[in-house]
């Protein structure tokens, strides 16, 4: 008794056809975003970042739009204000001072708190880092890794 091969009725050979198109957009639209986050992972920012969203106690989410060429990660941190998280990423940045990491002076402008951190051997570019307080009691982040 040997099995025998299953043959597809038309109708499932229609349904493939038009299911496959669908299936292989859905997987180009989710891959820049994987892209996004693995280039900033692969690189010497990519502990920092992970210590970032733990100590934020943040949920990444994805981002409004890719308007950008820069790899960026979105995040949601709940319970917490803005000032909270910059004073959590100045522990952080003064935990990674022996390995050269710096940050810059915060800015403020229309509800949105920004600060870039950067290594001393600037070729690895710039970790820029937006805050913004949303009115249900959390706050959304953007960090974009930006290499000139």
């Amino acid at each position: 008794m040997g099995a025998e091969p299953v043959l597809l009725g038309p109708n499932a050979v229609i349904m493939l056809r038009a299911l496959l198109p669908t299936l292989l957009a859905a997987v180009l639209l989710l891959t820049p975003v994987s892209f996004a986050r693995d280039s900033i992972e692969a690189g010497p920012f990519g502990m920092v970042l992970a210590d970032l969203l733990t100590i934020f106690h943040a949920q990444e989410v994805p981002c409004d739009d890719g308007a950008t060429e820069a790899p960026e990660v979105c995040f949601v941190a709940m319970s917490v204000g803005a000032s909270y998280l910059a004073e959590r990423l100045g522990e952080l940045v003064a935990g990674y001072g022996s390995a050269g990491l710096r940050d810059g002076s915060w800015r403020s402008a229309n509800g949105v708190w920004a600060v870039s951190l950067s290594f001393e051997n600037r070729s690895y570019g710039e970790l820029k880092i937006y805050l913004a307080e949303a009115p249900d009691n959390c706050v959304r982040g953007l960090v974009r890794l930006v290499i000139r």
